[in-house]
């Protein structure tokens, strides 16, 4: 049995990036974003959503994570798949089917299909090697598939919906955000200390965040609505990488 590789896989949930970690995170989106309180308590559907987002973010390869270590010989590598399944789950699995509009399954689909093509370019699931694939084209492709992961995560997550608890409305936002931050990070990024990229990665969540609150305090209900920009970003990301695999 390898000790190390549980030890690490155990603070990946726990404590960073997953766990108390993403759980700060949560909690400066939730400030920031003004997201307003629930009107009930958490159902056991609601609880299992939030953990299946924790496990996800505890896949995300921030510098000094321990899932960039990952795989040891009896541990699990930092999948790509398997984190998009897990923050994908944890989002459907509080949302009841009635509530899944076009406009939702758009979002949807443009935040994994980018994610997806861009590890298809690569011939990897290995999620530390799909952020950092070299050259401008696949750099362009990350962020515009970042920008479409950013621009659904408030509709996936209905953070202006009181009847889903506050608790897991931001973590609906703030779990796609860290994975968006790793697509978003320059040259470099992984030679970081674990605390100033962490440091850094808190303030970029709640500056979104906050953002995302002033722009629907600006549009109101009749602008046009954010999510737009989700399937144009995505079907961007996936022509530049389409050409850039060429």
């Amino acid at each position: 049995m390898d000790v190390l590789g549980l030890l690490a896989a155990v603070v990946a949930v726990t404590i960073f990036p997953g766990g108390v970690y993403a759980c700060a995170a949560a909690g400066g989106a939730a400030l920031a974003g003004r997201l307003p309180h629930g009107r009930r308590p958490w159902s056991a559907t609601e609880a299992a959503s939030a953990v299946l987002l924790l496990f996800g973010a505890a896949l995300v390869p921030l510098p000094q994570a321990p899932a960039t270590a990952l795989p040891s010989s009896n541990g699990a590598p930092a999948n790509l798949l398997a984190a998009m399944l897990l923050i994908g789950g944890g989002i459907a699995a509080g949302t009841p089917p009635a509530r899944w509009t076009r406009w939702r399954i758009t979002a949807g689909v443009a935040a994994m299909a980018p994610l997806l093509v861009l590890a298809a370019s690569a011939a990897t699931l290995s999620f530390p090697v799909v952020v950092t694939l070299p050259g401008r084209e696949l750099a362009a492709a990350r962020a515009l598939a970042a920008t479409a992961l950013l621009a659904a995560a408030p509709l996936l997550g209905r953070v202006q919906d009181p009847n889903v608890p506050r608790g897991l409305r931001a973590l609906s936002l703030a779990v796609p955000a860290l994975v968006a931050a790793v697509l978003l990070a320059p040259p470099g990024w992984s030679n970081l200390p674990a605390a100033a990229a962490a440091g850094m990665t808190l303030a970029g969540i709640a500056i979104y965040a906050g953002l995302g609150a002033l722009t629907r305090r600006v549009t109101g209900t009749h602008g046009m609505p954010p999510a737009l920009l989700a399937p144009a970003a995505a079907i961007a990301s996936i022509v530049l990488t389409a050409l850039a695999s060429r």
